[in-house]
């Protein structure tokens, strides 16, 4: 990603319940306008450890982490949450979906709206894995969509492309082209949210940056005028970057799953915006509209599990 600067100054639950499968009813089509929501709700890569992750990393919780995550959201009552993918350990494994069904179940109770992508962990099993993810989800929610929450657009596209069929790929690209150059026309949207699983800039030394990604996706993002943020996960930690034309990169991948170790200060190609003893551990993220920009707040908490909200940067409109 060229126009990035290197030196920049700124400012547990166990699964023994029985499975609930929710059918959610979502409208049709590609986008749905909903009334004024001050606060809009992500979060990514909330799966459980597996097997071999716990073995090459350092599990620390995770569980509980993921769990206290999700009953503080639903105490928040959301009217929208947004969830980019690896929202279970594997796919294919109908077990794997126990907690996430309970958590969506409540969500539902409440009335709160929840869309999603896949990550690659919704892979696992291959069509085992589509299938359990397409019983939660419409299949649309594969191929890209929009959603718009007042004067904000939040586009959601699945980057596991090695997953996709030439024809899918194809098709998502050209619509996500379309649906950019739309919006930049719309008169009533402020900003676009570009949403994916896998990050297109990260320090994380497990998976680093997806180079499909910055290759496929980031170029129309930097050229849009309205285009302001690009969320991602697939890295287990909250980084935050900036490029030199003023776009913001967030990476929030703290749901729950094993923390990443982060390359070194000295060999980071991206220079991360936050502190990182100031970062929680497992967190999400929270966008509040304040008239003309939107701050970024993450909320969360440290290995002492207690929970605090750190504002993380404000994004002026105008």
């Amino acid at each position: 990603m060229n126009s990035f600067q290197r030196k920049q100054t700124v400012c547990g639950y166990n699964s023994w319940f029985i499975i609930i499968l929710l059918f959610m009813d979502f409208p049709g089509g590609f986008s749905q306008v909903t009334g004024n929501q001050q606060r809009i709700y992500f979060i990514s890569d909330c799966q459980t450890p597996m097997r071999v992750e716990k073995i090459i990393g350092s599990p620390y919780r995770n569980e509980e982490a993921r769990d206290s995550l999700f009953a503080d959201i639903k105490r928040q009552h959301p009217k929208n949450l947004f969830m980019l993918g690896d929202l279970t350990k594997k796919g294919s494994k109908e077990k794997a979906w126990v907690s996430l069904d309970i958590f969506l179940n409540s969500l539902k109770k409440i009335n709160t709206s929840v869309y999603a992508i896949p990550g690659n962990h919704e892979y696992m099993g291959k069509s085992a894995g589509m299938r359990m993810f397409k019983q939660r989800f419409p299949e649309k929610y594969l191929y890209g969509y929009v959603v718009i929450l007042d004067s904000v657009a939040i586009c959601m596209l699945n980057s596991n492309f090695k997953r996709l069929t030439k024809n899918e790929l194809s098709k998502q690209l050209k619509w996500y082209k379309s649906v950019i150059d739309s919006l930049d026309t719309a008169p009533g949207i402020q900003a676009i949210i570009v949403c994916t699983h896998h990050a297109p800039c990260s320090n994380s030394k497990v998976v680093g940056s997806n180079k499909p990604v910055t290759d496929m996706i980031v170029p129309e993002f930097e050229k849009s005028k309205k285009s302001k943020l690009f969320i991602s996960g697939h890295s287990h930690n909250l980084e935050y970057f900036s490029d030199s034309i003023g776009k913001h990169f967030l990476v929030i991948g703290g749901g729950g799953g094993i923390a990443q170790s982060l390359t070194s200060m000295s060999k980071r190609k991206y220079h991360d915006l936050l502190e990182q003893d100031a970062k929680p551990v497992y967190f999400y993220l929270v966008i509040e509209k304040q008239g003309n920009s939107l701050k970024l707040i993450a909320r969360g908490f440290k290995k002492d599990f207690r929970f605090f909200e750190s504002e993380i940067g404000t994004i002026n409109l105008n």
